[in-house]
Protein backbone atom coordinates (compact mmCIF):
# COMPACT_ATOMS: atom_id res chain seq x y z
CA UNK A 1 0.00 0.00 0.00
CA UNK A 2 3.04 2.81 0.12
CA UNK A 3 6.01 2.34 -2.13
CA UNK A 4 7.27 -1.09 -3.66
CA UNK A 5 10.29 -2.11 -5.39
CA UNK A 6 8.85 -4.40 -8.27
CA UNK A 7 10.97 -6.63 -9.39
CA UNK A 8 11.69 -9.30 -12.24
CA UNK A 9 14.37 -10.95 -14.54
CA UNK A 10 14.05 -12.86 -17.86
CA UNK A 11 16.36 -15.68 -18.27
CA UNK A 12 17.98 -18.66 -20.72
CA UNK A 13 15.28 -21.22 -18.87
CA UNK A 14 13.74 -21.87 -15.84
CA UNK A 15 16.21 -23.59 -13.44
CA UNK A 16 16.80 -20.84 -10.64
CA UNK A 17 20.31 -22.30 -10.04
CA UNK A 18 21.76 -22.98 -13.48
CA UNK A 19 20.34 -20.73 -15.87
CA UNK A 20 21.09 -17.48 -16.44
CA UNK A 21 19.59 -13.74 -16.32
CA UNK A 22 19.49 -12.15 -19.71
CA UNK A 23 17.03 -9.19 -18.83
CA UNK A 24 16.25 -7.23 -15.47
CA UNK A 25 14.05 -4.91 -14.66
CA UNK A 26 13.66 -2.95 -10.80
CA UNK A 27 10.69 -0.42 -10.56
CA UNK A 28 10.42 2.02 -7.83
CA UNK A 29 6.36 2.88 -7.76
CA UNK A 30 3.36 4.32 -5.59
CA UNK A 31 2.83 6.08 -2.45
CA UNK A 32 1.93 9.52 -5.09
CA UNK A 33 5.74 9.51 -6.06
CA UNK A 34 6.70 9.35 -9.88
CA UNK A 35 7.51 5.86 -10.66
CA UNK A 36 11.24 5.32 -11.71
CA UNK A 37 12.13 2.07 -13.80
CA UNK A 38 15.83 1.10 -13.81
CA UNK A 39 16.64 -2.03 -16.75
CA UNK A 40 19.39 -4.29 -17.30
CA UNK A 41 20.64 -6.67 -20.84
CA UNK A 42 23.33 -8.85 -19.90
CA UNK A 43 25.56 -11.14 -22.11
CA UNK A 44 24.62 -14.52 -19.96
CA UNK A 45 27.59 -15.99 -21.83
CA UNK A 46 26.02 -19.33 -22.46
CA UNK A 47 23.58 -19.66 -25.83
CA UNK A 48 19.95 -18.49 -25.08
CA UNK A 49 17.72 -21.32 -25.90
CA UNK A 50 15.52 -20.94 -28.75
CA UNK A 51 12.22 -21.73 -26.47
CA UNK A 52 13.33 -19.36 -23.90
CA UNK A 53 13.89 -16.36 -26.88
CA UNK A 54 10.39 -17.30 -27.94
CA UNK A 55 9.25 -15.68 -24.89
CA UNK A 56 11.04 -12.69 -23.82
CA UNK A 57 11.91 -11.67 -27.48
CA UNK A 58 16.08 -11.73 -26.91
CA UNK A 59 18.64 -13.87 -28.92
CA UNK A 60 21.84 -14.84 -27.91
CA UNK A 61 23.62 -12.51 -30.71
CA UNK A 62 21.61 -9.51 -29.06
CA UNK A 63 22.90 -10.07 -25.88
CA UNK A 64 26.06 -10.69 -26.99
CA UNK A 65 25.88 -7.38 -28.90
CA UNK A 66 24.46 -5.19 -26.38
CA UNK A 67 24.04 -6.96 -23.18
CA UNK A 68 26.74 -5.84 -19.81
CA UNK A 69 29.06 -7.81 -18.17
CA UNK A 70 27.31 -10.29 -16.38
CA UNK A 71 29.46 -10.29 -13.23
CA UNK A 72 29.00 -6.44 -13.24
CA UNK A 73 24.96 -6.63 -14.46
CA UNK A 74 24.25 -8.96 -11.51
CA UNK A 75 26.20 -7.01 -8.88
CA UNK A 76 24.92 -4.15 -9.95
CA UNK A 77 20.92 -6.02 -9.46
CA UNK A 78 21.70 -7.30 -5.94
CA UNK A 79 22.91 -3.99 -4.89
CA UNK A 80 20.11 -1.94 -6.04
CA UNK A 81 17.72 -4.49 -4.15
CA UNK A 82 19.59 -4.20 -1.21
CA UNK A 83 19.68 -1.06 -1.41
CA UNK A 84 15.51 -0.59 -2.01
CA UNK A 85 15.15 -2.84 0.81
CA UNK A 86 17.16 -0.21 2.93
CA UNK A 87 15.26 2.67 2.20
CA UNK A 88 12.20 0.72 3.57
CA UNK A 89 10.97 -0.77 0.09
CA UNK A 90 9.56 -4.12 0.11
CA UNK A 91 10.91 -6.16 -3.14
CA UNK A 92 7.60 -7.65 -5.07
CA UNK A 93 7.16 -9.46 -8.02
CA UNK A 94 5.59 -12.79 -9.44
CA UNK A 95 6.78 -16.16 -7.83
CA UNK A 96 9.45 -13.78 -7.10
CA UNK A 97 11.55 -16.54 -5.47
CA UNK A 98 12.52 -17.94 -8.38
CA UNK A 99 14.00 -14.95 -9.38
CA UNK A 100 15.73 -14.02 -6.13
CA UNK A 101 17.41 -17.25 -5.85
CA UNK A 102 18.93 -17.35 -9.73
CA UNK A 103 19.93 -13.70 -8.94
CA UNK A 104 21.61 -15.02 -5.49
CA UNK A 105 23.04 -17.93 -7.82
CA UNK A 106 24.30 -15.67 -10.20
CA UNK A 107 26.29 -13.87 -7.68
CA UNK A 108 28.13 -16.54 -6.21
CA UNK A 109 28.47 -18.05 -9.81
CA UNK A 110 30.45 -14.50 -10.41
CA UNK A 111 32.41 -14.67 -6.97
CA UNK A 112 30.16 -11.86 -5.31
CA UNK A 113 30.46 -14.20 -2.27
CA UNK A 114 30.06 -11.56 0.34
CA UNK A 115 26.90 -9.74 -1.19
CA UNK A 116 25.44 -13.20 -1.57
CA UNK A 117 25.36 -13.86 1.82
CA UNK A 118 24.06 -10.41 2.58
CA UNK A 119 21.29 -10.62 -0.08
CA UNK A 120 20.74 -14.60 0.78
CA UNK A 121 18.38 -13.00 3.95
CA UNK A 122 16.51 -10.24 1.92
CA UNK A 123 13.40 -9.23 3.40
CA UNK A 124 10.87 -7.81 3.42
CA UNK A 125 9.52 -8.89 -0.08
CA UNK A 126 5.80 -9.91 -1.31
CA UNK A 127 5.53 -12.54 -3.65
CA UNK A 128 2.20 -12.15 -5.59
CA UNK A 129 2.22 -15.90 -6.46
CA UNK A 130 1.84 -17.02 -2.77
CA UNK A 131 -0.66 -14.47 -1.88
CA UNK A 132 -2.69 -14.71 -4.81
CA UNK A 133 -2.42 -19.02 -3.76
CA UNK A 134 -4.28 -18.77 -0.50
CA UNK A 135 -6.06 -15.74 -1.46
CA UNK A 136 -8.36 -18.09 -4.06
CA UNK A 137 -6.91 -21.44 -2.78
CA UNK A 138 -9.70 -23.39 -4.40
CA UNK A 139 -9.50 -22.23 -7.99
CA UNK A 140 -9.30 -25.13 -10.91
CA UNK A 141 -7.00 -25.02 -13.43
CA UNK A 142 -10.11 -25.55 -15.67
CA UNK A 143 -14.14 -25.11 -15.05
CA UNK A 144 -15.85 -27.25 -12.84
CA UNK A 145 -19.20 -27.46 -11.78
CA UNK A 146 -18.65 -25.13 -9.14
CA UNK A 147 -16.52 -22.58 -10.94
CA UNK A 148 -17.18 -21.06 -14.71
CA UNK A 149 -14.75 -20.55 -17.18
CA UNK A 150 -14.17 -16.72 -16.31
CA UNK A 151 -13.55 -17.85 -12.49
CA UNK A 152 -11.13 -20.37 -13.80
CA UNK A 153 -7.05 -20.50 -14.62
CA UNK A 154 -3.39 -21.47 -13.55
CA UNK A 155 -1.39 -19.06 -10.91
CA UNK A 156 0.67 -17.56 -14.05
CA UNK A 157 1.03 -13.74 -13.90
CA UNK A 158 -1.02 -13.53 -17.02
CA UNK A 159 -3.56 -15.64 -15.59
CA UNK A 160 -3.63 -13.78 -12.27
CA UNK A 161 -3.31 -10.74 -13.71
CA UNK A 162 -6.62 -11.67 -15.89
CA UNK A 163 -8.84 -12.60 -12.74
CA UNK A 164 -8.34 -9.64 -10.51
CA UNK A 165 -8.72 -7.36 -13.32
CA UNK A 166 -5.06 -5.94 -13.46
CA UNK A 167 -4.07 -4.90 -17.43
CA UNK A 168 -1.56 -7.34 -18.95
CA UNK A 169 -1.78 -8.56 -22.50
CA UNK A 170 -0.19 -11.66 -23.53
CA UNK A 171 1.80 -9.67 -25.90
CA UNK A 172 3.27 -7.18 -22.81
CA UNK A 173 3.88 -10.57 -21.16
CA UNK A 174 7.45 -11.91 -20.46
CA UNK A 175 9.20 -8.19 -20.87
CA UNK A 176 10.54 -7.73 -17.30
CA UNK A 177 9.83 -4.42 -17.36
CA UNK A 178 5.48 -5.06 -18.10
CA UNK A 179 6.05 -8.16 -15.51
CA UNK A 180 7.45 -6.16 -13.14
CA UNK A 181 4.44 -3.75 -12.90
CA UNK A 182 2.06 -5.93 -13.42
CA UNK A 183 3.27 -7.44 -10.22
CA UNK A 184 3.04 -4.61 -8.32
CA UNK A 185 -0.54 -3.49 -9.65
CA UNK A 186 -1.92 -7.34 -9.16
CA UNK A 187 -0.19 -6.92 -4.90
CA UNK A 188 -2.16 -3.59 -5.07
CA UNK A 189 -5.34 -5.40 -6.03
CA UNK A 190 -4.50 -8.16 -3.66
CA UNK A 191 -3.92 -5.96 -0.75
CA UNK A 192 -7.43 -3.34 -1.49
CA UNK A 193 -10.04 -6.76 -2.89
CA UNK A 194 -9.04 -9.82 -0.62
CA UNK A 195 -12.60 -11.41 -1.00
CA UNK A 196 -12.55 -11.12 -4.76
CA UNK A 197 -13.45 -14.90 -4.59
CA UNK A 198 -14.39 -16.07 -1.31
CA UNK A 199 -17.57 -17.01 -2.87
CA UNK A 200 -15.59 -19.84 -4.21
CA UNK A 201 -13.97 -21.35 -0.98
CA UNK A 202 -14.31 -24.62 -0.56
CA UNK A 203 -16.33 -26.37 2.14
CA UNK A 204 -13.82 -26.40 5.01
CA UNK A 205 -13.72 -22.28 4.01
CA UNK A 206 -10.26 -20.28 4.16
CA UNK A 207 -8.28 -18.87 6.82
CA UNK A 208 -8.21 -15.62 4.88
CA UNK A 209 -6.11 -12.45 5.57
CA UNK A 210 -5.99 -8.76 4.61
CA UNK A 211 -2.36 -8.41 3.44
CA UNK A 212 -3.20 -4.66 3.33
CA UNK A 213 -3.68 -4.48 7.41
CA UNK A 214 -0.52 -6.57 7.83
CA UNK A 215 2.92 -5.29 8.48
CA UNK A 216 5.41 -6.00 6.46
CA UNK A 217 7.66 -8.07 8.57
CA UNK A 218 4.30 -10.31 9.73
CA UNK A 219 3.51 -10.54 5.98
CA UNK A 220 6.92 -11.65 4.82
CA UNK A 221 7.06 -15.00 7.38
CA UNK A 222 3.27 -15.32 7.08
CA UNK A 223 4.33 -15.92 3.53
CA UNK A 224 7.11 -17.89 4.13
CA UNK A 225 5.70 -20.11 6.17
CA UNK A 226 2.87 -20.72 3.79
CA UNK A 227 5.32 -21.52 0.79
CA UNK A 228 6.68 -24.16 3.10
CA UNK A 229 3.37 -25.77 3.59
CA UNK A 230 2.64 -25.76 -0.23
CA UNK A 231 5.83 -27.35 -0.93
CA UNK A 232 5.27 -29.91 1.70
CA UNK A 233 2.48 -30.65 0.21
CA UNK A 234 3.31 -31.25 -2.80
CA UNK A 235 6.35 -33.37 -2.19
CA UNK A 236 3.34 -35.48 -0.77
CA UNK A 237 1.96 -35.45 -3.84
CA UNK A 238 4.84 -36.22 -5.77
CA UNK A 239 6.12 -39.52 -3.72
CA UNK A 240 2.21 -40.97 -4.30
CA UNK A 241 1.19 -40.37 -0.32
CA UNK A 242 -2.32 -37.94 -1.23
CA UNK A 243 -3.09 -39.64 -4.56
CA UNK A 244 -4.94 -43.68 -5.51
CA UNK A 245 -2.68 -43.99 -8.55
CA UNK A 246 0.42 -44.74 -8.66
CA UNK A 247 1.29 -43.03 -11.54
CA UNK A 248 4.45 -40.92 -12.04
CA UNK A 249 5.04 -41.42 -8.05
CA UNK A 250 8.49 -40.63 -7.13
CA UNK A 251 9.19 -41.58 -3.73
CA UNK A 252 12.24 -39.73 -3.10
CA UNK A 253 11.48 -36.29 -4.43
CA UNK A 254 11.98 -34.01 -2.20
CA UNK A 255 10.55 -30.39 -2.58
CA UNK A 256 12.44 -27.50 -1.15
CA UNK A 257 10.88 -25.14 1.24
CA UNK A 258 13.02 -22.36 1.70
CA UNK A 259 11.68 -19.09 0.51
CA UNK A 260 12.41 -16.57 -0.53
CA UNK A 261 15.70 -17.31 -1.39
CA UNK A 262 16.51 -21.22 -1.83
CA UNK A 263 19.80 -22.31 -0.88
CA UNK A 264 22.59 -23.68 -3.77
CA UNK A 265 22.06 -27.53 -4.19
CA UNK A 266 24.75 -29.53 -2.55
CA UNK A 267 26.27 -30.67 -6.18
CA UNK A 268 26.16 -27.70 -7.72
CA UNK A 269 28.93 -25.59 -9.65
CA UNK A 270 29.27 -22.17 -11.39
CA UNK A 271 29.89 -23.46 -14.68
CA UNK A 272 26.87 -25.92 -14.76
CA UNK A 273 24.77 -26.01 -17.50
CA UNK A 274 21.44 -26.42 -17.39
CA UNK A 275 18.88 -28.62 -18.60
CA UNK A 276 16.87 -27.30 -21.45
CA UNK A 277 13.55 -26.65 -20.51
CA UNK A 278 9.84 -28.14 -22.12
CA UNK A 279 8.22 -26.40 -24.16
CA UNK A 280 5.37 -25.75 -21.76
CA UNK A 281 8.18 -25.07 -18.99
CA UNK A 282 10.04 -22.44 -21.11
CA UNK A 283 6.16 -21.12 -21.59
CA UNK A 284 5.09 -20.27 -17.56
Amino acid sequence: MSRLALFDLETTGVDPHRDRIVTAAIIEAGAGVKTTTRSWMLNPVIDIPQGATDVHGITTEMARLDGRDASTGVRELAADLLSCIGSGLPVVGHNVVYDLTLLHAELVRHGHTTLAAAFAGIRPVIDTMVLEKQLDPYRPGKPNGRRPDAACGPHTLLECCRLWGVDLTAQEAHGAEADALAAGRLAWRLATDPYRFEQFDGPRGVDRINPGDWDLARLHDWQGAQYARSATSFQAYKRGEQRKKPDDVDPAFVACTEWPVQPLPADWSPDQLPTPATEQEAVA
